[in-house]
């Protein structure tokens, strides 16, 4: 199943013939500060999206909460992590395989993305 998921995110982005590995999870470098983890269980996708910050300003941990609660989010469950000392925010969303297809997951890296975007906007 996720094999057919991973295959089918993998050609909506333009690459052909991406294969989830066993270990479990697949690691890709999006942009030169962006990177896209996918990492499976028993029942869930779990889709994160970290980005780097190699300048002064960095978002409030403020600016993250507001971007995250519930009503801004339409209902999606992304919570956020800050790491390497505040210069990497990391963005997660958990998504049930049950009827997951790559489009799906297409639509949780935009979220994502928009989100890191917005919380970068002043």
């Amino acid at each position: 199943m996720i094999d057919s998921i991973i295959r089918e995110f993998g050609e909506l982005l333009g690459m052909g013939g991406l294969e989830f590995p066993s270990e479990g999870s697949l690691v890709l470098e999006i942009e030169p500060s962006d990177t896209l983890c996918l990492v499976s269980s028993r029942d869930e996708l779990f889709v994160s999206l970290s980005r780097s910050h190699q300048y002064s300003h960095t978002p409030s941990a403020a600016r993250l909460l507001e971007l995250l609660h519930f009503e801004k989010n339409e209902g999606h469950g992304v919570r956020c992590r800050r790491t390497d000392f505040g210069r990497t925010n990391v963005l997660m969303q958990s998504l049930p395989l049950d009827g997951l297809r790559g489009a799906d997951v297409l639509e949780a890296l935009d979220r994502l993305t928009k989100l890191h975007n917005m919380a970068e906007a002043v």
